[in-house]
């Protein structure tokens, strides 16, 4: 019996989806819907995770990251690529997210300059140095993160290529676009929220360039950019 023609092929297909090999795969889950995904399963599991634990295996993963690299870097011609003091911009957790203290206080205690992110009313973010004793300066701009070497960066999860799920106000996309094009992202997550699926990308998403999460410490992204 000849073939119905591709048309009609076609429209068997999609009529006849429990046929075996003739269904079409299922389209990935949106970002709104990971997201809402993403957020009940943090809040779920954040009673069972040691904060204190977490903190600390954060901190030292960025530390010896940091002991990688030169600070502050070499332009391409043979300058340093930044013209002042370089600074690490990090973020302060939410109870639900990766802790960031221990990173804040270790950053610090290197002598580093760290800025921290404060949402204006349009979601853009406004940079102010972090102190010591936990207060914040006077804000320094939304350009501040420009002179940033590295910039630890919150995230809902991050994908095997560096794609970065953030919270969806854009506030990091509109950061991260301002960021040296020296400076190293990375972003913290839990062990599982490094996915082996891909996410959903958009062209304004920026690639991480590694991943901290507690279990496995600091993991380059392969192809992402240099994280030396």
């Amino acid at each position: 019996m000849p073939l119905p023609p591709p048309n009609e092929r076609q429209t068997a297909r999609v009529h006849n989806p429990d046929m075996s090999g003739t269904a079409e795969p299922p389209a990935p889950p949106d970002k709104q819907t990971l997201r809402r995904q993403l957020r009940a399963r943090r809040r779920s599991v954040a009673p069972e995770r040691d904060r204190g634990v977490d903190a600390a295996a954060i901190a030292a993963a960025a530390s010896a990251f940091l002991d990688t690299l030169a600070l502050p870097p070499q332009g391409p011609d043979g300058q340093p690529a930044y013209a002042g003091q370089p600074r690490v911009a990090i973020y302060r957790s939410l109870p639900t997210e990766p802790p960031s203290e221990e990173l804040a206080r270790t950053l610090l205690a290197r002598g580093l300059t760290v800025i921290v992110p404060e949402m204006l009313p349009d979601k853009d973010l406004d940079w102010h140095e972090l102190r010591a004793d936990g207060s914040e300066g006077p804000g320094l701009g939304s350009d501040a993160i420009g002179d940033a070497r590295v910039i630890f960066t919150p995230a809902l999860a991050v994908d095997h290529s560096g794609t970065r799920l953030g919270q969806g106000g854009g506030s990091y996309d509109r950061a991260l676009a301002r960021r040296h094009p020296h400076a190293v992202v990375v972003a913290i997550v839990n062990d599982e929220e490094y996915a082996v699926q891909p996410l959903p990308r958009d062209t304004h998403d920026v690639r991480v360039n590694a991943v901290i999460t507690p279990g496995s410490g600091l993991t380059p992204i392969p192809d992402s950019g240099s994280v030396a």
